[in-house]
């Protein structure tokens, strides 16, 4: 996936967890509701962003001190 796409998806799905967390919190929608809602986007955003862009190397960890 491309940089870009990666950016754009990691901004709509936090975004999504933000809003969720918003309206659970002023009561506009369930608590429950939200708190999946966000759960899941956050999930996901966590996900992507380890995911390497297309065409770049995945960076290797340096050794523990």
């Amino acid at each position: 996936m491309s940089k870009s796409a990666l950016n754009t998806l990691s901004t709509i799905l936090g975004l999504i967890a933000g809003g969720s967390s918003l309206l659970g919190s002023a009561g506009v929608i369930n608590h429950q509701i939200a708190g999946t809602i966000g759960g899941f986007a956050t999930a996901l955003l966590g996900y992507l962003v380890q995911q390497p862009a297309a065409g770049e190397q995945p960076q290797a960890s340096s050794p523990q001190k």
